[in-house]
């Protein structure tokens, strides 16, 4: 079973951050330690924080430059194998939810399950795919409250890019699978209520977020084309390109090639 760091970040959301941590101190899985990272605020948090210190590997509350910093602050402080990102309003579904996620073993990068979406009090499930291609990345992401995440992949990859307003933990995700070829594996598990009323989700945000996502791919993958509204024949090129590069990375002779190169370059 892997030693996992549980990180919420919060900011002026006292019910919320309630609710959350509360989820996370109910757990029957034990091997985890909590941070809490606030952003200095003032509707009670910082007090209900302090009188659950004792809980806690960390916490803090300080003014921060954002959701990414703040993120960026607890991965830092966190000293688990794997990392689990569940922001205040966030909670896990039940008790047993994380000895369930871990319970047939964890040796991928990523493991992720489900979630359900709640929004003004109603509820909709969110099913996330065994199989990640890049047709699904270019509109979707993957649920931070439902995912663990090596922390070798931050630090090997970076920590979140805190230039990004909305997609820095998409940015990650899409670095991780299709730049550097980790590994990642699908629980079919519902394992956090997500709260839909964050930037993410807002309509008036969603030409940022396109903005912000044809920036990453222009920077990261300079050969795919940056057109969010590709035709299926250009979708289904693309994919396959990026199938088969990904399983030469996995050949023999690729292994060979990267040591010699590596050591003609040394010299």
């Amino acid at each position: 079973m892997p030693n996992l760091s549980i990180i919420t970040i919060n900011f002026n959301n006292l019910q919320g951050l309630q609710k959350t941590m509360q989820s996370v101190f109910e757990q029957t899985y034990t091997d985890f330690e909590y941070i809490v990272i606030d952003g200095g605020s003032t509707d009670g948090s910082k007090e209900w924080i302090e009188t659950h210190r004792n809980k806690l590997a960390y916490c803090i509350s300080e003014k921060d430059n954002g959701i990414y910093h703040a993120m960026n602050k607890g991965i830092q402080q966190a000293g688990g194998e794997y990392l689990l990102f569940l922001n205040s309003g966030d909670y896990l579904l039940d008790n047993k939810v994380l000895e369930n996620l871990v319970k047939d073993g964890v040796n991928k990068d990523i493991i992720y399950g489900n979630i359900i979406w709640e929004t003004n009090n109603e509820y909709r499930d969110g099913i996330f795919p065994s199989y990640l291609s890049w047709r699904y990345f270019r509109e979707q992401s993957l649920p931070h409250q439902a995912s663990l995440i090596k922390k070798t992949l931050f630090e090997n990859y970076g920590l979140y890019d805190e230039s990004l307003k909305i997609v820095s933990d998409w940015k990650h995700f899409i670095l991780a699978i299709f730049k550097y070829n980790c590994t990642y594996q699908h629980v079919d598990l519902k394992v956090a209520m997500c709260n839909r009323n964050g930037i993410s989700c807002d309509p008036k945000y969603q030409s940022l977020i396109k903005h912000e996502r044809e920036s990453v791919i222009k920077n990261f993958f300079i050969n795919i084309d940056t057109d969010f509204s590709f035709n299926e024949e250009k979708l289904q090129s693309l994919e396959s390109q990026l199938s088969i590069f990904q399983r030469y990375k996995r050949t023999f002779l690729f292994r060979v090639y990267r040591k010699c190169f590596n050591f003609f370059k040394s010299k």
